[in-house]
């Protein structure tokens, strides 16, 4: 594995200076992260227990299969329905089964049976460790470090279902909250951060590193949280920020592009068949006057990373080079 830590401090640079400047597309009225108040209960007081609570449970809807800001609007529907179902004293009444059964009625099926387990155990672990409150197990945490020792699942300790990516998650979550104070920590490594770190060649790992979930491994993630953290010391470079920066960038420009979306077979899980759409219509070719035409990091961008393959198959792989439509060239001439 090879990380060009010079064209990471470019690029991410460029990025974060773009949303910090509000330019394209973060000037877009769906340049949010899914946590904002607008997607949240209307009872939910900023900051409170309850606050803390709702965002622990958004957790286990951010490891795929759905779209985030969609996860967090069906949550509060279902927090709107029955928020008692999110506390710490209803566990001993909750069922893992019917609380499955309960997802599904708000559109939130994927994962219900294993989520529906992770929710009962992990509150009964809130009541008992933590004196009901998750706000306490950031106390007296001031480094990722510490953050992993209390949250990471290891040798029976921490919270089911997380592991480094949601330990990074929570910590974002709360930090934005204003429940935990500001502190350096690498931002949730999911699958639009790989994609800008593959697109980009910022990391080029070799086939002996690809496995049967493509370059998503330990790791590389491994490195990628490193990269992300001494970035952010070294710049102090608020985290929040990079995140949404990263997270955004990927999410409204990136998927945009044709070689980044894929035709869809009949569901067989991870056995699903994915092929590359046709491409270039007139729509995509507009589409792409919009987004990689007038990206500020597109003169790096080399390579495709489709979502589907991530977000149904688990993988993380490079399908091509980046092309553009036949009558726009793939970079800008420079003079």
């Amino acid at each position: 594995m090879i990380i060009d830590r010079d064209k990471a401090e470019s690029i991410l640079t460029r990025l974060l200076d773009a949303y910090l400047r509000k330019e394209h597309p973060f000037d877009q009225p769906e340049a949010t992260p899914p946590q904002v108040r607008e997607n949240l209960p209307k009872t939910l007081e900023w900051g409170s227990r309850e606050h803390a609570l709702f965002l622990f449970a958004v957790c286990y809807w951010m490891r795929g299969g759905i779209q985030s800001d969609t996860a967090v609007r069906q949550l509060t529907l279902l927090y709107d329905a029955a928020e008692t179902i999110f506390l710490p004293e209803s566990e001993p009444t909750l069922v893992a089964a019917e609380l499955a059964a309960i997802f599904r009625t708000v559109g939130l099926g994927f994962n219900a049976d294993q989520i529906g387990r992770l929710w009962k155990e992990n509150l009964r672990r809130i009541a008992c460790l933590w004196d009901g409150d998750p706000r306490s197990i950031f106390s007296g945490v001031t480094t990722y470090e510490e953050a992993c020792a209390r949250i990471q699942n290891k040798r029976g300790g921490g919270f089911l279902g997380f592991q480094e990516k949601m330990v990074s998650m929570l910590t974002y979550f709360y930090m934005d909250a204003g429940i935990v104070d500001r502190w350096h920590f690498p931002i949730p490594v999911d699958f639009h951060v790989l994609r800008t770190m593959f697109a980009h060649e910022i990391v080029v790992a070799d086939a002996s590193e690809f496995n049967g979930n493509g370059f998503y491994t330990k790791p590389i993630l491994a490195a990628v949280r490193s990269l992300f953290q001494n970035y952010c010391a070294e710049n102090n470079v608020d985290p929040l920020a990079l995140c949404d920066a990263v997270w955004l960038h990927s999410g409204l420009m990136c998927n945009q592009h044709p070689g980044n979306q894929s035709e869809v077979g009949g569901r067989h899980g991870r056995k699903t068949d994915l092929w590359p759409i046709a491409r270039w219509s007139s729509a995509q070719t507009r589409t792409y006057e919009r987004t990689c035409a007038v990206c500020v990091v597109r003169e790096t961008c080399r390579w495709c990373v489709p979502s589907a393959e991530y977000y149904i198959r688990g993988r993380v792989v490079l399908r091509e080079r980046r092309d553009a439509p036949p009558q726009l060239p793939l970079f800008p001439i420079i003079s």
